[in-house]
């Protein structure tokens, strides 16, 4: 990031005193550290200038001028948390509106990536401090680079997906016109990458949410029913949306939806906050209804006229929980980017399914003959409706665990800086108490010096 990263304050950092007072000993013992410091950081000796600046810290510990430069020199030297720490006591310690301290507290903020606190504080300073400040003006504009650089990022990671899922899907259409041809290698091949996806997603959830998965994994194993509703595409597809009003588009969803009650208990199920990460799953629409708008956006409102809690009186907390769920779906709907990655995830786990049900079927070989068509099918759903639902989970999974270590960084950091402000607290007061016992003892020694002396007189 831009800033005054690479430059120390050289200002004297001598406590004012009336002219008739001059500086004490451990002023001008901490104004030489700063010096030794301030060169030490100049020849690019970090290390050093951190050492001389913690010292000199000890005399003064205060001093936003030696705060504001060894966070500096902690960014330098790419101790970016320490950076940051120091800082922040830097803009807590310094004269009101100082800006070098909120332009160091913004320059550790962008070293961490969290280019939108960065992008606040410099913010700050433009509009209540000094709108002219260039480094602050710079800061903002980098940080702002960055964050739609990261945006830009994402949105190609979706769109990747999404091309890669087309790419598959054009050669599914092509193996079927060919008859099959060339398909086992592709599939082996799909195989061997998706293998490889799947040891990657498998890294690090934490105990107590491994016990919640090891729960909802085990109830996916007893999957059994049948999907309901598939055939809502074909019920909505037979009508000229032209010729067809909004409100019947709503009932022909009402019909199909069931009642209230059932809805209500299929989206607040056992493990539901698991089962409902697939908004397609909540809303009850299959996924291969790509970006119709106009059938989403009617199922939505007749799931959420059935589950609403004003059409619920009777059990109006369940009610308002599974409305809170339609709703929150409807929101990952409405992201173009969100479906598009969505569907990619389905995709996926149907292929992952269909490989899976293909192996149980060669395990029983008795099934493999005689199976009737349709619970081969059914079989089939339910295994890709299995493996779609472990790859929400394991995502969301990991997504929580990240969550978590980042709590737990965040309580490293202020735990550190809580267990600082105290070591340093006890420092100040050992060395007020050091110093004003060096007053009285100075003043009993000037005392003795004045008797003796008169007496000698005398």
């Amino acid at each position: 990031m831009t800033d005054d990263t690479n430059t120390t304050d050289t200002t004297t950092t001598t406590t004012p005193q009336p002219p008739t007072d001059p500086a004490e000993e451990w002023e001008i013992q901490r104004d030489q550290l700063k010096s030794q410091a301030d060169a030490h950081f100049r020849s690019h000796s970090y290390a050093q200038a951190i050492a001389d600046y913690s010292s000199a810290l000890q005399l003064d510990p205060t001093n936003h001028i030696l705060l504001s430069n060894q966070s500096a020199a902690h960014l330098a030297h790419g101790e970016k948390s320490k950076a940051l720490q120091t800082a922040r006591k830097c803009v807590e310690c310094a004269p009101s509106g100082w800006v070098k301290g909120y332009t160091r507290l913004a320059a550790a903020m962008a070293s961490l990536g969290r280019y939108a606190e960065a992008a606040e504080v410099y913010s700050r300073v433009l509009g209540e401090m000094d709108g002219e400040n260039v480094v602050a003006r710079r800061g903002l504009e980098e940080c702002r680079a960055r964050e739609r650089g990261v945006s830009e990022r994402r949105r190609e990671e979706a769109e990747m997906v999404q091309r890669e899922l087309d790419r598959q899907r054009a050669e599914r259409e092509e193996g079927l016109r060919d008859g099959g041809s060339g398909k086992d290698g592709r599939e082996k091949k799909e195989e061997e990458e998706e293998e490889g996806k799947k040891k990657q997603t498998n890294d690090g959830a934490s105990c107590e949410e491994d016990d919640l998965l090891d729960d909802f994994f085990s109830e996916v194993e007893n999957v059994t029913e049948k999907p309901k509703h598939q055939d809502v595409e074909s019920t909505t597809s037979d009508n000229n949306p032209d010729e067809e009003s909004k409100n019947n588009r709503i009932k022909i969803h009402l019909n199909d939806l069931g009642t209230s009650a059932s809805q209500i208990n299929r989206l607040l199920q056992t493990n539901y906050e698991w089962k409902n990460l697939n908004p397609y799953y909540v809303l009850d629409i299959p996924h291969t209804i790509d970006d119709d708008e106009s059938i989403i956006s009617a199922r939505y409102r007749a799931l959420s006229l059935l589950v609403h809690p004003d059409k619920n009186p009777d059990d109006a907390d369940r009610a308002k929980a599974a409305f809170e769920q339609v709703r929150k779906a409807m929101n990952q709907m409405n992201d173009d980017v969100k479906r598009k990655h969505i569907r990619a995830l389905i995709e996926q786990g149907h292929k992952q399914g269909k490989r899976d049900w293909e192996e149980t079927k060669r395990k029983d070989a008795s099934s493999s003959t005689t199976m009737d068509p349709e619970k081969d099918r059914q079989g089939l759903l339910a295994a890709q409706s299995k493996a779609t639902m472990k790859i929400f989970a394991e995502i969301e999974a990991k997504r929580r665990d990240v969550e978590r270590r980042k709590r737990k960084f965040e309580q490293r950091e202020r735990a550190q800086e809580d267990e600082e402000k105290t070591k340093e607290k006890n420092e100040r007061e050992h060395d007020m108490r050091w110093r004003e016992m060096g007053r009285v003892e100075k003043r009993v020694g000037n005392w003795r010096d004045f008797q003796m002396g008169g007496s000698k007189k005398k």
